[in-house]
């Protein structure tokens, strides 16, 4: 009995539906982003959301009960990151599979500059992140953070090399 082995293609839309999944998926499994609650709810080659939620250990400030800066700044580079990622993995269309795997894996942050509005006051956090510009090695970031009352709490911008 033989078996007939259909090469299947599959669309470049349903290839970065896969690594948009897989990109997801390994976000929401880092440490880090675990312990503050940091989960991406949607992302596209172009733009990230990902949100947490206020918890006793992410209190910067006893009396004002607000969110400490360092967890403002790690969850503005976690979505800037992921948004590197994702736009280095398209910029790199052409390349081998493994050579762009390996590159997108050695993603690192060389700048960041963040600007706090407003105390991080609230239940829920959204961290969004845009695409300012991909070149051929480096990545820039534009990122947000907003309460559940739609305040703009921080923003900021990012470079990340590739």
């Amino acid at each position: 009995m033989t078996h007939h082995h259909e090469k299947s293609e599959i669309s470049d839309e349903e290839k970065a539906r896969i690594l948009q999944e897989r990109l997801q998926l390994g976000f929401n499994m880092i440490p880090f982003n675990q312990s503050i609650g940091l989960k991406v709810t949607e992302m596209t080659f172009t733009a990230i959301r990902a949100e947490f939620a206020m918890q006793p250990q992410l209190i910067g400030n006893m009396f004002k009960q607000i969110l400490h800066g360092g967890v403002i700044a790690t969850a503005l580079d976690s979505v800037g990151g992921a948004m590197a990622m994702s736009a280095a993995y398209a910029a790199l269309k052409g390349t081998p599979r493994e050579e762009r795997l390996a590159r997108i894996n050695r993603l690192a942050t060389i700048d960041m500059r963040i600007d706090y509005l407003q105390a991080g006051k609230g239940q829920l956090f959204t961290a969004t992140a845009s695409l300012l510009r991909v070149g051929k090695k480096v990545c820039v970031t534009r990122m947000e953070l907003h309460n559940d009352s739609g305040e703009m709490i921080a923003a900021g911008t990012a470079t990340y090399m590739y």
